[in-house]
């Protein structure tokens, strides 16, 4: 009898502490929903963690938009050599699927005929501006100023048109000419290549995906590659807006308002279920304890 007088104590201090924490835990949960009385809400219904959902959505879409997935982690998954791999052979699939079909006719699986259109006339503008840069670049004023004078000389050489035009005369013609022709170009370049880049697009994107693939294979050119260069220079220069497009932080709040609270209980619970199991256990010992010390104090 004595020595259940003397657990007693601490066995009820242990049975009380278990059962305080147990009820502690459960009203993380419990009540699911709203309890009402008289049309007044009672306090501490719902549970704190489904009363607190809203506030616990923006805190997991804080993480993971701000600081799960940052704009390095993005680039390192989308250049890693398993998914570089991957869509290297991907890309060889599909040229060997497509090699019959026609450039045109791959695009307009992807888009409709309006889309492709205005897709076209980007890049064909897009290649226009390209080529005429090139074009200026060349120095053409400065070349056909040199050859027209080159041909004159040897037109008018052994004449007497020849010997009054010193050399030095004839050189000032030089640059006149080359401003000429490069402010034409300027103003020109443009208009002059846009029908031939138009007519090069029509005869481009009636070949086959393999005559285009042969082609450049010819030139030393792997179009594999070639998509694949392109793909690594898109996620290098636009990995941040691609993060912002995935709109990742509203996301994860919209997934986690939609939870039920049921859902919302079980998911925290299979994180937390044995830290919670643990807390509930700690209220047993401590109880265990303090009822320990009021036998010896």
């Amino acid at each position: 009898m004595e020595l259940i007088h003397f657990l007693s104590g601490p066995v009820i201090g242990a049975v009380i502490g278990y059962c305080t924490n147990y009820i502690a835990v459960k009203m993380l949960f419990r009540p699911l929903r709203p309890v009402y009385l008289f049309g007044r809400q009672l306090p501490f219904t719902p549970g704190i963690i489904p009363k607190g959902q809203e506030r616990l959505a923006k805190a997991i879409g804080g993480v993971v938009g701000d600081t799960l997935l940052t704009e390095e982690d993005l680039k390192r998954m989308l250049l890693s050599d398993e998914v570089q791999n991957q869509l290297r052979i991907s890309i060889d699939n599909l040229l060997q699927e497509k090699e019959h079909v026609p450039l045109k006719e791959l695009c307009l699986q992807f888009t409709d005929e309006t889309g492709y259109e205005t897709g076209r006339a980007v890049m064909q503008e897009k290649l226009t501006d390209l080529v005429a840069d090139r074009v200026l670049d060349m120095g053409l004023g400065e070349i056909i100023s040199r050859k027209v004078l080159e041909a004159v000389r040897q037109k008018v050489s052994g004449s007497l048109i020849g010997m009054m035009l010193s050399g030095d005369m004839l050189d000032s013609f030089a640059e006149p000419i080359r401003s000429s022709v490069d402010r034409y170009l300027e103003g020109n370049v443009g208009a002059l290549l846009a029908p031939q880049v138009s007519r090069l697009w029509s005869e481009t994107e009636e070949k086959s995906i393999g005559e285009m693939n042969q082609s450049l294979q010819d030139a030393d050119i792997d179009l594999t590659d070639v998509m694949m260069q392109v793909y690594e220079k898109l996620v290098t220069g636009r990995a941040a807006e691609l993060l912002r497009l995935l709109h990742l932080r509203q996301v994860a709040e919209q997934k986690v308002m939609s939870l039920k609270p049921e859902e919302l209980e079980d998911l925290v619970m299979s994180v937390m279920k044995k830290e919670l199991g643990a807390v509930i256990n700690l209220g047993a010992l401590v109880g265990f304890v303090i009822g320990l010390l009021n036998l010896i104090f």
